[in-house]
Order: C-alpha cells, then structure tokens, then sequence
C-alpha cells in the first residue's frame, strides 16, 4: 500500500489536522483521518506521499460517500461518540501492549483488499461489567450495516486487573452464540488498565471492541448467519489463528499442570 512517489519540496505541506491519529511503531504504519466534506483530495494526497504512510484509514459515522473516501485503504464505520475509541483500540491490536494480541503483518493481513470495516463496542463498569458489555455489543449485532459477508474478525478487549480466565471464556461463548461466520478468521487482543475513561482505579471494568471485516462482493466467501433461537454450533478453536484467547488459555492449563 505504502506510495513510493516523490514529491518537491515545494509541495510538501505539513497536515497537523491528521498528527493526533496516526499510529506509529518505529515507522507509519497506518494514519486515520475523519471523512467530511472540509477535506481537502490534493492535500490528504500530499500528506500520504510525505508520511509515506503505509495505510490510510478513514472513519466515518455517516453513510454518506465523501470524495476523500476513495483515497483510503479502508472505511471504518462508527458513530461519533465512538471515533477516539476506534483509534485507541486499532492501535493496541498490533502494539505488544496486550497480554495477547496481533502482529501487524496479521493486522494488514486482516485488512488487506477488504476495504469496508464496522466497528462495534460494549462498555459497562461495576459487578456484572463483563455481561453487561457482552449484552451491548450483542444487541448491535442484530443491527449490522452491511449484507455483505464477513471475512475477518478483529477483537480487542480492555479490562481492569481483576478480570480473569472464566471472564474471557465467558465472552468467547457469547460471541460464538451470537456471531456465526464461516470461513472468517477471528483474532483477540486483551489489555489490562487500572483505570480507564469507563472506570477509575479500583473499579472493575470491561470494554469489548470489535472490528467486522467486510468481503468487497457478495460471493467472496460463505453468507453470514446471525440466529436467535437456532441452536448455536461453537466455532472449534483449533480453526482459528494461534493467537485466540481459547488457544492461549489451553497453553495456561497445561502451563501450569506441568509446574504443579
């Protein structure tokens, strides 16, 4: 994706508009900038040659096809109040900031040549923060914006310290319940904070993230399938990537067999 043309020195122009969401690890990998109308094609181009980023992501709350859409890799789609939480978790997919999580060749890999993406989420603080995040991010499923397939499937939780193994299994469950796609691939992050915008230090927390990685035409691959009352048949864990929480929580188990 990256864009390998120069550019005179005379063109280079500085976008502090779009500073405050670009991720970068040692080099750009992926600039976020929000679709309006206020942006300017000749000098969103400009900036991508100059960072020499390597994707451009746009997030956009509306339907609505904005002409700078068509200079981005990918769409993201979110409602407004969501727009500094999408940025927040993208970026902690692929930073090793996580107890679990992607490498960025798996990110691109997610990503690539898929370029509308829907972003959902679930918060809740207190007790019952677990089920009750599960409980918000599942009633928006049954509210998906695309008919168009699934093909990935990108996770990020964020929790307090108090969050355990019965926890993450628990929203694993409700997800393969509530979310039936075949042939797509599913990859999990999990993160621990103190505190949180959700949740101050001491509190319990949960915050569940989830980007929805549409395929670009209807026959890519196998219909998604969302059921309420059909039986549920659990995706089987040895399908996914190695990095699922369900694999990860197998290496614990035995982990800690083989030390006892």
């Amino acid at each position: 994706m990256e864009n390998n043309s120069s550019v005179l020195d005379s063109d280079i122009v500085k976008v502090d508009k779009y500073e405050p969401h670009k991720i970068a690890n040692g080099k750009n990998e992926v600039t976020f900038f929000v679709a309006s109308d206020d942006i300017d094609l000749a000098e969103l181009q400009r900036y991508r040659i100059q960072a020499q980023t390597e994707y451009l992501i746009a997030i956009t709350t509306t339907n609505k096809d904005y002409d700078c859409l068509k200079l981005a890799d990918n769409v993201i789609l979110c409602s407004l109040n969501e727009v500094p939480l999408i940025m927040q978790a993208f970026q902690r997919l692929h930073s090793g900031s996580g107890i679990i999580g992607m490498s960025w060749d798996e990110v691109k890999w997610a990503i690539s040549g898929n370029k509308n993406i829907e972003f959902l989420h679930g918060v809740a603080g207190g007790e019952n923060c677990v089920a009750l995040a599960c409980e918000e991010f599942i009633s928006k499923l049954q509210r998906l914006s695309s008919n168009y397939p699934i093909k990935n499937v990108m996770i990020n939780m964020f929790a307090d310290i108090s969050f355990g193994c019965e926890q993450q299994d628990f929203i694993i469950q409700q997800i393969d319940k509530n979310l039936m796609v075949n042939d797509a691939t599913t990859f999990y992050q999990l993160s621990f904070f103190h505190e949180f915008d959700y949740w101050k230090k001491g509190e319990q927390g949960c915050c569940i993230c989830m980007f929805l990685v549409y395929a670009d035409k209807e026959d890519d691959i196998e219909p998604v399938i969302i059921e309420d009352d059909i039986p549920m048949k659990t995706t089987n864990p040895t399908q996914r990537v190695g990095n699922s929480i369900k694999e990860y929580l197998r290496r614990q188990q035995q982990r800690n067999k083989s030390e006892s």
